[in-house]
């Protein structure tokens, strides 16, 4: 059945070998998948296969496989040695002189999710390819190789590639340590390129304490480019930020400045519910004051904030003042349900 011209026959077969268990058939099924075209029957001897036990399969069947020019099938492969924790197979494929099979085995040994792939894969800190270099440095900031910081760091000392650097910031951001930092601080002294700006400010809220990180926006040049981080470094420390009366003070400032910016709506939203944990009474006058600069996301949320905290009065000023047609009907029909007390 299992190499008959009929492949509802073939299906069959394979139906009987995943239900039965019957792993004595595992390397039949890589025979016939090599030669298989049909891609229907290609999918089911490959679920058969990942529910079999593989053990016994040569590693050369493997490395047969990925020399393959079907993508399926090298996916497939690097699947099962990846879930089936087979280390050792992907260790072997790092010492190929095929560029392409070293990123393979990177990709399979990342996917392991194992302390054992992590030495493996920082061999390749030092792979001829840049490529390969930027996929180890990624993966060992995911995997949380933190032994491995140093070594990453001091990679700013001989690339110009910008990817590789973005990289390396990125990865960084995640395991560095206070040598990394410095080291960083002494190869990165200025920013000027605006593709590295982004994942340096990533760095920069990822590893500074709540004060260097609001002095580093507030001395940025290119505010617009790392708002949505600043946005979300601000919301992650809120609680932090909370236990300082000046330094609330001060983000409220910065915050409330930003909501007269050209900025998109749905930022000016964020600001909002920031302002709105941060602040008390004092989130009225930001609203009163900034009105007229909202629409869309950040209307909303300043009628989310109103209604939440019943403010009538704030209501009432909003409803009166010179305000867009459109924008007095939403406040009026997002209100029009509150139970009035004269």
């Amino acid at each position: 059945m299992l190499f008959s011209s009929d492949k509802y026959q073939i299906l069959k077969a394979l139906e009987i070998i995943l239900r039965d268990n019957k792993n004595e058939y595992a390397k039949e099924l890589f025979k016939l998948l090599k030669y298989e075209n049909e891609i229907l029957i290609q999918e089911s001897i490959i679920y058969t296969l990942k529910h079999l036990n593989l053990d016994n399969i040569s590693d050369d069947l493997f490395f047969e496989f990925l020399k393959e020019e079907n993508l399926l099938l090298k996916e497939f492969v690097l699947s099962i040695l990846s879930t089936s924790k087979k280390v050792k197979v992907l260790g072997k494929l790092l010492e190929s002189e095929d560029k392409d099979f070293r990123k393979y085995a990177l990709d399979g040994l990342y996917r392991t999710n194992t302390k054992e792939a992590i030495p493996l894969i920082a061999k390749c800190l030092d792979d001829p390819d840049i490529n390969n270099q930027i996929a180890a440095v990624e993966y060992l900031g995911l995997l949380g190789a933190e032994d491995y910081a140093e070594k990453i760091a001091k990679k700013l000392s001989n690339t110009k590639n910008l990817f590789l650097i973005s990289t390396i910031l990125e990865t960084l951001s995640i395991i560095g340590n206070e040598n990394t930092d410095k080291i960083i601080e002494e190869k990165l002294k200025t920013i000027s390129n605006p593709y590295l700006y982004l994942p340096y400010a990533k760095y920069i809220f990822k590893r500074k304490n709540i004060f260097k990180g609001i002095e580093f926006f507030k001395n940025s040049e290119k505010k617009e480019l790392i708002l949505k981080e600043f946005l979300e470094f601000i919301s992650k420390n809120s609680r932090n930020i909370y236990l300082y009366t000046k330094l609330r003070k001060e983000i409220a400032s910065i915050l409330s400045a930003l909501l007269k910016e050209n900025i998109p709506n749905e930022y000016k939203y964020d600001i909002l519910m920031i302002l709105d944990n941060l602040l008390e009474d004092e989130i009225i006058e930001v609203i009163k004051e900034n009105i007229k600069h909202l629409e869309g996301a950040g209307l909303i949320a300043a009628i989310e904030i109103i209604n939440e905290k019943k403010l009538i009065s704030l209501k009432k000023e909003i409803l009166n003042m010179n305000l867009p047609e459109e924008m007095k009907y939403l406040i009026e029909e997002t209100f029009e349900d509150w139970e009035m007390e004269e």
